[in-house]
């Protein structure tokens, strides 16, 4: 069984593991959005989706990096989920005005931590069902 230690942590898969999940959850909104289910410029009532798109795609990430690490597949998950919030802050903090000046008004805050809490679960779950998949044993060697 691998525990769960901070020196068991690979920083570049988290990192691989956010721009997966980031990469998929934005697919899957460009696929809903292309069906017709989520809107292109709708701003309520479309929390199902995006949270569909963010479970699917985050658990990707964390899938890839649990794999990839079998190791603290826990600590993993979770810093994938720390890492979309610094992501997130960085994104509002440094253009500035740029993105314009509702950017911190636009979603509520407890949609956007929920959201958050929602990535992060996922990405654990995600991670941890990598780290087992790396130690399953073969059928064909029992």
């Amino acid at each position: 069984m691998q525990s769960e230690h901070f020196h068991n942590i690979r920083p570049s898969w988290v990192a691989f593991g956010w721009f997966i999940g980031a990469a998929v959850s934005a697919f899957l909104l460009f696929v809903f959005i292309f069906l017709g289910v989520l809107e292109q410029d709708s701003t309520t009532g479309d929390v199902l989706w995006v949270g569909l798109s963010l479970l699917l795609g985050f658990a990707t990430g964390g899938f890839l990096a649990g794999v990839r690490t079998g190791a603290a597949p826990t600590l993993h998950g979770l810093l994938i989920g720390l890492f979309s919030l610094v992501v997130w802050l960085l994104a509002n903090l440094i253009p500035g005005e740029a993105t314009g000046a509702t950017a911190w008004r636009e979603t509520p805050i407890a949609q956007t931590l929920g959201m958050l809490v929602l990535l992060t679960v996922a990405a654990i779950v995600g991670a941890r069902f990598g780290s087992r998949w790396t130690r399953r044993v073969p059928v064909d060697t029992v």
